[in-house]
């Protein structure tokens, strides 16, 4: 496949700007690119474009942001932007199949995780969070079926004991990059090469919600650390200590095997007391606050020495 044919682009995370980056780089005509439509962010909820609807502006490439597909509307405008083929990374709408029938080419979708395992929202946090030794990054063919579609390639990394959400997707968001500028330079010979996707081993992962990121201090240390790193640093594993809301940005395990009788703040070295084993609090944010170690944080709030946690 060469690079003047037409490609609409439809991603919104930071893990999708680099596959979009990469294809401009390489001299891939985009066409067009979906995102999802600017929201509030921050403290003053100041409305924000994602890095992808930026990117492409300062591209001069065409951006759409609609809600959903669900309107004629939407289907017959897509149709009418007349591309031969669809890239999807992290995009964060369901795309109906009124929709995936309209490119020759059909869709592509770039989906962080070893297919069939971690189908859905949220594969990274997911492989943390069961601590999975590797993932990495399959290119599909998409169908209606959530990430059910033919495998084209798939590549795979180790995840480490401390290797974060942040970190992680970073590195699954280059490989990707990397993975969908070679498809695409080697379509004609690839895609006939794509092959079913097993069911034996499929794995769902779901939108993580906020109780999702609350730690239980009564489970083990090491799954206590893989939730830390799952979350780290957005949105946070995050706890209450005496009515403090605190997220838990960074940690690490002082013992595995050590029963405890109760969960809580041991000294002011910042180690924590957990149903199996103990953790040290490493970096930590408290509510309305800039993130901070977690021995400053005992520092300042040394009543907190054996409290008990929520």
């Amino acid at each position: 496949m060469k690079s003047n044919k037409s490609i609409v682009f439809m991603g919104t995370s930071d893990f999708s700007l680099k596959a979009l980056v990469a294809l401009c780089e390489t001299g891939f005509n985009i066409a067009a690119v979906y995102t999802r439509p600017p929201k509030p962010f921050g403290r003053n909820y100041q409305i924000q474009k994602s890095l992808v609807h930026q990117f492409a502006e300062n591209k001069n490439i065409p951006v759409y942001c609609p809600k959903n597909f669900k309107t004629q509307e939407e289907v017959e405008f897509f149709r009418s932007l007349n591309v031969d083929l669809a890239i999807v990374a992290s995009y964060g709408l369901i795309i109906p199949q009124s929709i995936l029938e309209i490119p020759p080419h059909g869709f592509i979708n770039i989906h962080a995780s070893l297919l069939p395992r971690w189908r859905g929202a949220a594969p990274i946090q997911a492989a943390i969070l069961a601590g999975d030794k590797e993932t990495g990054i399959t290119i599909m063919k998409m169908d209606d079926g959530i990430d059910t579609g033919d495998i084209i390639s798939m590549e795979s990394v180790i995840i480490f004991p401390k290797t974060t959400h942040e970190e992680l997707s970073n590195q699954l968001g280059n490989l990707g990059a990397k993975m969908i500028v070679e498809t695409l330079q080697n379509f004609d010979q690839i895609i006939p090469q794509a092959r079913k996707q097993p069911e034996k081993g499929s794995v769902y992962a779901p939108k993580i919600e906020k109780k999702s990121c609350r730690i239980d201090w009564t489970n083990s240390v090491d799954t206590i650390l893989r939730q830390v790193m799952a979350f780290s640093p957005i949105p946070g594993a995050w706890t209450e200590i005496s009515g403090i809301r605190v997220k838990i940005l960074d940690a690490e395990i002082e013992n595995h095997e050590k029963i405890n009788s109760s969960v809580g703040i041991l000294d002011k070295s910042a180690i924590v007391s957990c149903g199996i084993g103990n953790i040290k609090l490493i970096t930590v944010q408290p509510s309305g606050k800039n993130r901070m170690s977690g021995v400053d944080f005992i520092k300042g709030r040394k009543h907190l020495i054996r409290c008990s946690f929520q």
